[in-house]
């Protein structure tokens, strides 16, 4: 049957050949057809819209391959609530298509938070939105439950350094899905907790298990129910932590040196082994897969280092009074679309002129998503590897799906940082005192550097130069970018929960720490939302209540003079920025206390100038790497 071009396909074909057509059209061209005509309008929007947005979602969730994908939206969490109060199908692509676009935005629409957890630097953490908590270690020893909505701590354990019971060492690494913590602690075990547990408060954890080593280990890793821990001395454990106790599946004999760093996939374990590369094993047999070597890639591409200033002192300032107590401690900042830098990925290797390193290269940190693997070194190269498989195969496969990204780094911040982050077609790491996040295609490539479809950008790891230290911990979630973040703190009162310490009180004392940055990209649901610039009133109309600032979230006029007080202290010792005489060395002796022991800043409470000052808190300064 000859049919005319001009013929409308509804008219022609019957509705089962057209809602396969639409199987393949973008939630974008479905919004356009349905307003092409009053027929288009009726066939998507009203007599078919249940079928073709739920099949068009469930399109969306497994082109991503991300771990715990969700086959509905009630499954689905985000730091930002995103998908809650939908009210069809359509809302829900809507919603996805609205997040993906601002993702792609050369400068996206961003809310940022800062929050601190009492009073120790935070070393790594976790965040679960199904319970609505963040699971944090600190430099000072102690693991923190925190509600991620108020801020406010629902449960922990103490410090090693404070008890002799159950506690947490300095610098602990932890692992963490869906109510299961894994820490370690001295010597070569590792610890499990278990939240949920019958007559548990909400956010409290209790022991099932300590899982002990005859070897150094040094890292361990949580997914797919699934522990891995490798030791230096040539030995990866692998246990199912479905069983109770956690059972120990396979015992890999792998290659000697590892310096900690590993990820899983559903069926394999690839380990670093420093300057050696990747080698990856099955997690049931032990069988040795096959080793993947970034420095024999040949397609290179490099970075620049931004051209933008400085944070000023307004942004440290700005920084510093998020921390005021309140209500909700670290209530979204408004809209803006300066958060973000934006980053250009350029062809060819970096310039011999801006090379910084010298000596051996060493691969760290390495991740998988699905079938794509990036790894990161200490010289500031990211491989990205589209499809690991095929590249441990031989030489070949390596070349025709690996590229190299180079950047200027001098690999100062790669043992105490090298941190890294794989999701959704976005690879994020750290260089110097600036967190990149690159873009890449659906292919998981690297994009066409003339016109890329997706924007890749950066953002600074500190409040002011002054404070940087490296990144202790980084995660990109679907609709928010989490990391540890150097700014100044406020002396908290904690809550009267177990396992605190007593301390004096002593609200009136700012120091420098490590809070949890969150920068979410979700969209405004109901489009309302306006950008402040970077000097407007803050605008909070976005319709949503997590994004709802009103007077009662606001630090009492007590906290605000405290505030101001404390910022005048800070604006002095950030004079230089404002024209005037350089003086920071008391600041910087604070930023090395991070970690060598607690430096602080005080000043004078008018109101009772005879208090006593609190004793100096002393961190346990070793470095840990994971």
């Amino acid at each position: 049957m000859t049919v005319c071009s001009t013929s409308d396909p509804l008219a022609v074909f019957p509705p089962e050949i057209v809602l396969r057509i639409l199987e393949f059209s973008s939630v974008t061209t479905l919004a356009a057809l349905t307003v092409s005509s009053k027929a288009w309008h009726q066939f998507i929007d009203l007599t078919h819209q249940e079928a073709i947005y739920s099949s068009k979602y469930k399109a969306l969730q497994s082109s991503r391959c991300l771990r715990g994908s969700s086959s509905s939206p009630a499954d689905t969490h985000t730091y930002s609530r995103l998908f809650e109060k939908t009210e069809s199908w359509k809302d829900v692509c809507k919603r996805q298509t609205l997040l993906a676009s601002n993702w792609a935005d050369r400068r996206p629409m961003t809310q940022e938070s800062v929050l601190q957890i009492g009073n120790d630097p935070v070393w790594r953490f976790r965040p679960d939105f199904k319970r609505r908590f963040f699971v944090s270690s600190s430099h000072a020893g102690g693991l923190n439950v925190t509600d991620m909505d108020t801020g406010r701590i629902l449960w922990r354990l103490p410090s090693s350094l404070d008890t002799d019971g159950d506690s947490v060492r300095p610098y602990a690494h932890l692992e963490y899905q869906d109510g299961m913590v894994v820490f370690d602690r001295e010597g070569d075990s590792v610890e499990v907790w278990q939240a949920d547990q019958e007559g548990a408060a909400r956010g409290e954890f209790r022991r099932i298990a300590i899982l002990n080593h005859e070897c150094q280990t040094r890292g361990f890793q949580l997914s797919y129910w699934t522990l891995c821990v490798v030791s230096s001395q040539g030995h990866g454990f692998v246990y199912d932590m479905t069983q109770r106790p956690p059972t120990m599946t396979t015992h890999i004999n792998i290659e000697k040196g590892a310096i900690g760093h590993l990820d899983q996939s559903e069926d394999a374990v690839i380990y670093s082994i420093g300057q050696k590369g990747y080698y990856a094993y099955n997690k049931s047999t032990g069988e040795f897969l096959g080793v993947l070597q970034p420095s024999q890639g040949t397609d290179k591409y490099h970075i620049l280092p931004p051209t933008a200033s400085s944070p000023s002192a307004t942004a440290a300032l700005a920084g510093a009074a998020r921390h005021g107590s309140s209500h909700r401690p670290f209530p979204p900042g408004p809209p803006r679309r300066d958060s973000l830098v934006p980053l250009d990925v350029h062809s060819g290797p970096l310039p011999s002129s801006e090379h910084t390193w010298e000596g051996e290269n060493e691969w760290g940190a390495g991740m998988l998503d699905g079938d794509l693997f990036v790894g990161f070194s200490r010289s500031g190269s990211v491989f990205v590897c589209s499809d690991w498989r095929k590249a441990i195969r031989d030489q070949a496969g390596l070349v025709a799906n690996s590229s190299l990204i180079e950047c200027k780094s001098d690999g100062s911040s790669f043992d105490l940082g090298g941190w890294l982050s794989v999701q959704n077609h976005h690879v994020m790491f750290e260089i110097q005192d600036r967190i990149y996040v690159v873009a890449l295609d659906d292919r998981n490539r690297i994009q066409n550097v003339k016109s890329p479809p997706r924007a890749s950008y950066s953002l600074l790891t500190s409040s002011a130069p002054q404070l940087a230290v490296p990144v202790s911990f980084m995660t990109l979630c679907d609709d928010a970018i989490m990391t540890t973040y150097t700014t100044l703190g406020w002396r908290q009162s904690l809550p009267n929960i177990p396992g605190n310490v007593a301390q004096h009180e002593n609200p009136a004392r700012i120091f420098p720490t490590k809070a949890i940055r969150v920068i979410s990209l979700a969209p405004d649901p109901i489009g309302v939302t306006k950008d402040s610039g970077s000097s407007e009133t803050p605008q909070t109309s976005t319709g949503d209540d997590a994004f709802d600032l009103n007077a009662q979230d606001r630090p009492p006029a007590d906290d605000m003079w405290r505030s101001q007080a404390g910022l005048l202290q800070l604006l002095s010792m950030l004079g230089d920025e404002f024209g005037e005489e350089e003086d920071d060395e008391e600041l910087q002796a604070m930023v090395t206390g991070l970690g060598e022991g607690e430096a602080e800043l005080e000043w004078e409470d008018v109101d009772d100038e005879d208090e006593e000052e609190e004793e100096e808190e002393e961190l346990n300064g070793h470095n840990e790497t994971s």
